[in-house]
């Protein structure tokens, strides 16, 4: 009767042993993949340059795309309230 109980018990202790290895692998696999959704996410970001150039403001003397300056009688200037008060 002793032998059976011991074997049983090592039954146990070996299936305990693959559940405890079971779920290690299953948490390496989830942080694998979130691992690799993230390096994925970052290589699918846009590094392309800008369409529209960059044009100098005559009035404050910052860059501004092309597409939203104005014309002034001084130049290209930026669309920025605060830079149209200042001449």
């Amino acid at each position: 009767m002793g032998k059976i109980i011991f074997w049983i018990i090592v039954f146990f202790l070996v299936l305990l042993a693959l559940r405890l290895v079971s779920v290690h692998k299953t948490r390496q696999d989830a942080k694998d993949r979130r691992d690799d959704e993230a390096h994925q996410a970052k290589n699918q970001r846009d590094d392309t340059p800008a369409q529209d150039t960059m044009i100098k403001c005559a009035r404050c003397a910052v860059f501004v795309p092309k597409s939203t300056t104005v014309l002034t009688p001084t130049g290209l200037a930026c669309n920025d309230s605060a830079c149209r008060n200042r001449r």
